[in-house]
C-alpha cells in the first residue's frame, strides 16, 4: 500500500494529497466567509454554533478521503511450509484424451514422474499435503494408485476453502497445485476463488488435463411427455440431442419400440450445441409401450453411454364424452356437429335450438336414454368435453332452471372439477356479459376474409399441423368468413393462432387457450372453419376441418387429470425422472369422492419393492389427490394404486441420471488460467511442474511477520457523525430564521 505514516495511522488516500489538502483549505474557507456574514443577525454565539457544525461535518468528509487504516503485525508462523496438491477425482478424469491414457492416470503418473508421491503412490514429501477434490476435497490418507474418478460434480470454490483451512495454524502455505481439467459447477467467479487464496499468500498453479474443445459427446434426453393417446391416434416422441465436437456430423437417431428398432432417421448436427429429433407412432392395441431414442455412437466418442433415453406411452380406448350446446345456430354449427358424430372416439351429445321454442337434442349413443341440459355440476362432469356456440343461455331448460344458471355451472365446471370448455364461437351468451373463464371478451366489429396462422406456440401443436400441411402443399386452405377483435385478455392466456387481411394485415388473436381453474378453455373468435370441409381433393375424415377438431379435443385432453369414462385416473408428472428430482402422482376424480382420502400408492424398482407413499388431498382441486416419490437410484420403475371402487392402476416411470461430467467432458483451461493469476500464480504446462516443485523446496527460510492493514473510515459512527453535523447545522439555520 502506498501511503504515509503517521501517528499509528497510515494514509491511502483517494486523490493527491496535496489535492485533497487544497480543496479541505477552499471550503473551509468559503465556510467561514458565508457564516460569518450570514450569520451577524442571529448573535454571535449561534454563529459560532452553526460555523462548528458545519465545518466538523466537511473535515470528515476530508479524511474520508484520506483512508486512513490501521497497521498489525503478526508474528511469523512458526510451523513450517506445506504445499498443497489437489488431485481432481470427478468422473470427466476418466476421459481418455491425454495421449494413449486417461486424464487420471496421466495426473498420477505426473505426481509421480514431479516426486511428489513414491512409487507406492503416497506422498514422498511430509510438507506435502495430498488431496482428492471434486465436490469438496479430502486429504487422501490411501495410495493414489488405487484412487478412481468418481466424483459426480467439481466445486473448485469449495474444494480450494477446505484444502487452504487443513494447514495448522502455526504452518504457511507454499501454494496449491491442482491437476484437474477445470471443470466447475460451482457457478463462482473464478477471480473470486483466487483472490481468496492470494489473500492467504497460496499462490495456485494447475495443469489443464485433456483435450481442449475436441471432444466428442452425444446424449440424449426425452423432453416430451404425453400421458395417454387414443388407438389409432398418432403421438409423437420428442427428444433433445445435446451435442459436443459434432459440428456438422451426420448423426443416425433409431426408435425402438419394446427393444426393437421400428424408425431410423438420418440428421446432421450442423453447428448446435442442440438438436431437437421427433418421431411419430401409432399402436392399434391398449396398452403401455416403452419407446428409446437411440442415436449410433460417433467414432472415437467419449461416452456411448449417454446416447440413449426412454419413455412410456398409454394407449386407451375410452370414448371421449362431448356435449355441444348452441342456442343460434350457423354453418359452422352443424359442420361441427356432423364431424363429431363421424369421429369415432367421440360419443357426442348435441343440445341445438332452432327458432324461438324448438330444441333438437340428440344423442350418438340413444341407449344412454332421454337427453336434457345438465342442471347441476356433477351431471356437466360426465362430460369430457364442453363445446358451445352462441347464445347458450336461451335454451329453453337453461332459461327456465331454478337452479345456477349455465354459465355458472361451466364456471364450476372448468375450474373446481378440472373440464375442458370450447368457445368455437366467441361470446357464448346473449347478457352480453361474458364469463370469468372466458381467455377473451370478443366485440362485435369484425373483418372478413380472413386468412389464420399459428403462432410460434401452436406450430409445436398437433390441431394447427393442418395449416403447416396446408402451406407445403399445392392444396391451400380458403379464407375464413370473419374474425371478430379482441377487446380485453385474460392473464395466462396464450395465442395459438392469428388472423389478418389483405387489405389489414395486423394480426390479431384468433384463436387463444387458458388454464382457469384445474381445467382450461379455448375460445374461437373466427368463423366459417366450415370452408375447410369443401375440399375436393380430401374429404370425410381427412378432411383438415376434421382433423383440427379431432386433434384440438386430443390435445387439450391429454392435459387433463382424468381419462373419459373412468371415475379415477393415476399418473406420474413424467415417465423420465432425473435422478435427485422428485416424482409427483396426481389422482384425478371426475366426480369428487369425499371418503377417498388416504389412498396408499406402492412403488417397485423392476420386481422388487422400492417404497410407498400416500395420496392426500392436494390443491389441485376438488376431487384431486397427490403424493411424492424420491428414488433413490436409476432404473425402471412401477407405482401401483388400488382404487376405492376396487380397480388397480400402474404407472410406469424411469429415473435417469443427466451427469454434466460425462457430457460436458472438454478441458477449461480459461478457467485455471483466471483462477491462477488472480491468486499470483500461473497456468503451467505437464513439464514445467517438476521444475516449479523444486523452486518451491527451495523455500526453507521462516516466512516473514505479516502486516495486517485494517480500514477505520469506514466505521458507522463516522457515517453518523458527518450525517449528525450537517442535520444539526441544517435544523439549526431553519429554526433560527436563515435560508
Amino acid at each position: 500500500m502506498n501511503g504515509a505514516a503517521a501517528g499509528g495511522l497510515i494514509f491511502n488516500p483517494i486523490l493527491p494529497a496535496p489535492l485533497i489538502g487544497l480543496l479541505a483549505a477552499v471550503l473551509v474557507a468559503l465556510t467561514i466567509r458565508i457564516y460569518w456574514r450570514v450569520g451577524s443577525a442571529i448573535g454571535s454565539w449561534r454563529r459560532v454554533v452553526l460555523l462548528v457544525c458545519r465545518l466538523v461535518g466537511i473535515l470528515l468528509v476530508v479524511a474520508l478521503l484520506l483512508q486512513p487504516s490501521r497497521q498489525t503485525t503478526l508474528p511469523p508462523v512458526s510451523g513450517g511450509r506445506v504445499t498443497l496438491v489437489g488431485l481432481d477425482t470427478s468422473l470427466s478424469m476418466k476421459q481418455r484424451d491425454a495421449g494413449n491414457e486417461s486424464r487420471f492416470d496421466a495426473a498420477k503418473n505426473l505426481l509421480q514422474q514431479a516426486g511428489l508421491v513414491d512409487a507406492g503412490g503416497m506422498p514422498a514429501d511430509p510438507s506435502v499435503l495430498l488431496f482428492g477434490f471434486a465436490g469438496d476435497a479430502r486429504p487422501l490418507a490411501q495410495s493414489i494408485l488405487n484412487l478412481q474418478p468418481t466424483g459426480t460434480t467439481t466445486l473448485f470454490h469449495k474444494s480450494i476453502g477446505t484444502m487452504l483451512n487443513t494447514p495448522a495454524g502455526d504452518q504457511a502455505v507454499n501454494a496449491v497445485i491442482l491437476l484437474t481439467d477445470g471443470h466447475d459447477f460451482e457457478m463462482v467467479n473464478p477471480v473470486k476463488t483466487g483472490m481468496d487464496a492470494h489473500d492467504r499468500e497460496a499462490p495456485i498453479y494447475a495443469v489443464a488435463l485433456g483435450q481442449q474443445g475436441n471432444v466428442r459427446n452425444v446424449s440424449v434426453r426425452i423432453t416430451g411427455y404425453q400421458p395417454y393417446c387414443y388407438v389409432g391416434q398418432t403421438a409423437r416422441i420428442k427428444a433433445t440431442l445435446r451435442l459436443t465436437g459434432c459440428e456438422l456430423e451426420d448423426l443416425t437417431v433409431q426408435l425402438l419400440r419394446q427393444g426393437k428398432v421400428i424408425q431410423t432417421r438420418r440428421v446432421n448436427a450442423e453447428q448446435l450445441e442442440e438438436l431437437p429429433v421427433d418421431f411419430d407412432v401409432t399402436e392399434p392395441k391398449v396398452g403401455q409401450y416403452e419407446y428409446e431414442v437411440h442415436v449410433l455412437p460417433l467414432p472415437m466418442e467419449t461416452e456411448a453411454s449417454t446416447n440413449s433415453a426412454i419413455t412410456y406411452l398409454n394407449v386407451i380406448d375410452q370414448q371421449i364424452h362431448v356435449l355441444l350446446l348452441e342456442g343460434d345456430p350457423y354453418w359452422d354449427t352443424t359442420f361441427l356437429q356432423r364431424s363429431l358424430m363421424r369421429d369415432d372416439k367421440l360419443d357426442v351429445d348435441s343440445i341445438v335450438r332452432y327458432g324461438a321454442d324448438h330444441v333438437r337434442a340428440i344423442r350418438k349413443s340413444p341407449a344412454a336414454g332421454a337427453l336434457r341440459l345438465p342442471a347441476t355440476v356433477d351431471e356437466l362432469s360426465a362430460y369430457d368435453v364442453v363445446i358451445l356456440g352462441r347464445a347458450v343461455d336461451t335454451l329453453p331448460d337453461a332459461a327456465a332452471s331454478p337452479g345456477p344458471a349455465i354459465a355458472d355451472l361451466l364456471d364450476q365446471y372448468v375450474k373446481d372439477r378440472g373440464g375442458t370448455v370450447i368457445f368455437s364461437r366467441g361470446e357464448a351468451f346473449s347478457s352480453g356479459s361474458g364469463s370469468a373463464m372466458e381467455p377473451v371478451l370478443w366485440s362485435h366489429d369484425t373483418r372478413d376474409h380472413i386468412h389464420m396462422d399459428a403462432t410460434a406456440e401452436g406450430r409445436a401443436l398437433a390441431p394447427f399441423q393442418v395449416l403447416s400441411d396446408a402451406e407445403s402443399s399445392d392444396v391451400a386452405l380458403p379464407d375464413l368468413v370473419d374474425e371478430q377483435t379482441p377487446t380485453q385478455t385474460q392473464p395466462l392466456t396464450s395465442v395459438m393462432a392469428v388472423g389478418s387481411t389483405r387489405d389489414d394485415p395486423a394480426q390479431l388473436a384468433a384463436i387463444v387457450h387458458r388454464r382457469y381453474g384445474s381445467g382450461q378453455v379455448v375460445s374461437m373468435g373466427v368463423e366459417g372453419l366450415w370452408r375447410w370441409s369443401l375440399n375436393s381433393k380430401v374429404e370425410g375424415a381427412t378432411s383438415p376441418f376434421d382433423r383440427f377438431w379431432d386433434q384440438m379435443i386430443l390435445w387439450l385432453l391429454a392435459g387433463r387429470d382424468v381419462i373419459p369414462n373412468r371415475q379415477y385416473s393415476f399418473r406420474p408428472n413424467s415417465a423420465n425422472i432425473l435422478l435427485g428430482d422428485k416424482v409427483y402422482f396426481r389422482l384425478g376424480m371426475r366426480v369428487p369422492d369425499p371418503a377417498a382420502k388416504s389412498i396408499p400408492v406402492t412403488i417397485y424398482y423392476n420386481d422388487a419393492n422400492a417404497g410407498s407413499t400416500q395420496l392426500t388431498p392436494s390443491s389441485g382441486g376438488i376431487g384431486r389427490l397427490g403424493a411424492d416419490f424420491l428414488p433413490e437410484r436409476t432404473g425402471r420403475y412401477r407405482a401401483v394404486v388400488t382404487l376405492p371402487d376396487g380397480t388397480t392402476q400402474e404407472a410406469r416411470f424411469i429415473v435417469f441420471t443427466q451427469d454434466l461430467e460425462e457430457t460436458e467432458v472438454a478441458t477449461d483451461p480459461g478457467y485455471l488460467r483466471q483462477l491462477c493469476e488472480a491468486s499470483g500464480g500461473r497456468l503451467l504446462e505437464p513439464s514445467e511442474l517438476p521444475a516449479l516443485i523444486k523452486t518451491l523446496g527451495a523455500k526453507i527460510t521462516p516466512a516473514a511477520p505479516r502486516v495486517l492493514t485494517e480500514p477505520v473510515w469506514d466505521e458507522a459512527w463516522i457515517f453518523y457523525a458527518v450525517v449528525l453535523c450537517f442535520a444539526l447545522d441544517w435544523y439549526l439555520r431553519r429554526r433560527w430564521g436563515l435560508s
